[in-house]
């Protein structure tokens, strides 16, 4: 759960988050300030008034989450031969299994092995959206070629209600027990029945799938506490499934962008896990929390105390960020400003704020760099004193449902991450 978590951080560009417990502001002395001052003074940090101008963005008004993820015909197809236990083989590895037909979806393509009688159906089915959390695939008519067999016995009465259970029985045994092993293999302490159960009628020939919402919370404790599956398409290249959490309804879509999440919900992530440090993200009577800023820019405010630091202050603080994806899965986070409100509980004078932003800079760049839970699921590298490279793993994010996803866009706007990624 940790590698899921601190991916999520990572992919977010929440590089901020780590300053829960990692301000390295403990060699504060006497000395120091004293070589801050013939130093700093001398060179003084440029003014940047127009990061001080811009319009900070409101946290949205309760967390939110917006996500749909796009199951491609094609990579559908090619996963069939390897679900466990399944009992169908593809007839031609280069054509596909499923594909659109019309107002239908086709499949075919497959040999099935029906009490010892090698079967090649063609079923074409039609995918429903019933409800929150809950879908329907109905088949809606059968043909089915007996390429191996008795078929002067079988070929007029081959029992086609008993044909479409198998298929659907083996298509969902071995998608819950492929779950299973992806869940097992991350160890997240789940099992696919605590996130999806089939029920089909064998009569009407309709398998329905039920999603449970509070599945996610195991994953992401303190992220999300449910989801729900929003909606249920699909065009000539796939299906598509959106999910939703919280306040998505004031989430606006972007095009090329299948994830967006508010402020609002990654603050509140924050909040939970840094209560009861010496970090306070909500000071009282100061600012304090996390923005996604309308110019692309994050922004981090809140209070330390530096209790092991000479003279044990409490420092206020706005941390500026700028997160760029230059390539798939590859993050140029850059640290751009540390504004330094009161330290010591007084008013300091602008040596002081420039050495102390230059010690919560450092920090930042070290914790992402030598972070050993961070190492697991990213590689990140130093490119200047203010500038960090981070390249996610394909396994870091979503891991318990996919080979991997690429991230190929971010975006932060008003309030919101958009993040484009494909499975």
């Amino acid at each position: 759960m940790k590698k899921i978590i601190l991916a999520a951080i990572a992919a977010a560009s929440l590089s901020t988050a780590v300053f829960a417990g990692d301000f390295d502001l403990n060699s504060l002395s006497v000395s120091d300030l004293k070589a801050s001052q013939e130093t700093i003074l001398a060179v003084p940090a440029p003014a940047q008034p127009e990061l001080l101008g811009m319009d900070k963005a409101p946290n949205l008004p309760s967390p939110a989450l917006d996500m749909t993820i796009k199951l491609p015909f094609k990579s559908l197809s090619s996963r069939f031969s390897e679900l466990p236990g399944i009992k169908m083989q593809p007839i031609n590895s280069g054509a596909p299994i499923l594909f659109r037909q019309g107002d239908h979806i086709a499949f075919s393509n497959v040999a099935v092995n029906y009490n010892g009688i090698e079967v090649e159906p063609t079923i074409l089915i039609r995918p429903a959206f019933e409800g929150a959390n809950k879908l329907s695939i109905k088949v809606m008519k059968v043909e089915a070629n007996i390429a191996f067999g008795p078929k002067a016995a079988f070929g007029a009465e081959l029992d086609k209600d008993g044909l479409m259970e198998m298929v659907m029985t083996n298509i969902t045994t071995g998608m819950l027990e492929a779950m299973d092993k992806a869940f097992a293999g991350n160890k997240t302490g789940l099992k696919a029945k605590d996130v999806l159960t089939f029920t089909y009628d064998r009569k009407s020939w309709t398998l329905r799938a039920a999603v449970s919402p509070g599945f996610v919370a195991p994953l992401l404790p303190g992220l999300i506490s449910n989801v729900t599956l929003s909606n249920f398409t699909f065009d000539e290249t796939g299906f598509a499934l959106s999910v939703q959490s919280g306040s998505a309804a004031s989430i606006a879509k972007l095009p090329g962008y299948n994830l967006a999440l508010s402020d609002g919900l990654l603050d509140n992530f924050i909040l939970q896990f840094t209560k009861g440090t010496d970090f306070e993200l909500h000071p009282q009577g100061k600012e304090g929390g996390l923005k996604f800023r309308a110019d692309g820019r994050l922004e981090l405010a809140g209070k330390i105390y530096a209790r092991d630091a000479f003279g044990k202050p409490n420092v206020y603080f706005k941390a500026t960020i700028f997160p760029q994806l230059i390539g798939p899965n590859t993050l140029k986070v850059v640290v751009e400003r540390v504004e330094v409100d009161k330290a010591y509980g007084i008013g300091i004078p602008g040596f002081l704020n420039n050495w102390i932003q230059g010690k919560v800079i450092t920090s930042i760049i070290t914790t992402l760099t030598t972070n050993p839970a961070m190492t697991k699921v990213m590689t990140a590298t130093k490119l200047d004193d203010k500038t960090v490279k981070i390249v996610l793993k394909n396994s870091a994010f979503l891991p318990s449902f996919a080979k991997g996803a690429v991230i190929n866009n971010l975006k932060v706007g008003n309030g919101l991450l958009y993040l484009g990624f494909e499975l």
